[in-house]
């Protein structure tokens, strides 16, 4: 079951202008995408992807008790 929600946070991952990979942040707090987003940094090499958090319009699907973004409707990128 898909759904469509506007305002979610997401962590983004950028590689050559596009986005390669989202991931929804479980309690929508913007001090945890953060966090995640430090974490990520250290373990890749930062010159050839750019992380960022941000609000985005999504379409987002259940399963198994855990969420995910299946596509981006509108970021602010």
């Amino acid at each position: 079951m898909e759904t469509v929600i506007s305002g979610v946070i997401a962590l983004c991952m950028f590689y050559q202008g596009g986005i390669i990979e989202h991931t929804y942040i479980k309690d929508q707090k913007m001090s945890t995408c953060l966090k995640m987003k430090r974490t990520v940094e250290r373990s890749v090499n930062p010159q050839n992807v750019r992380m960022a958090c941000g609000v985005v319009d999504a379409v987002l699907e259940e399963y198994m008790g855990s969420t995910k973004i299946v596509k981006i409707i509108k970021d602010k990128y």
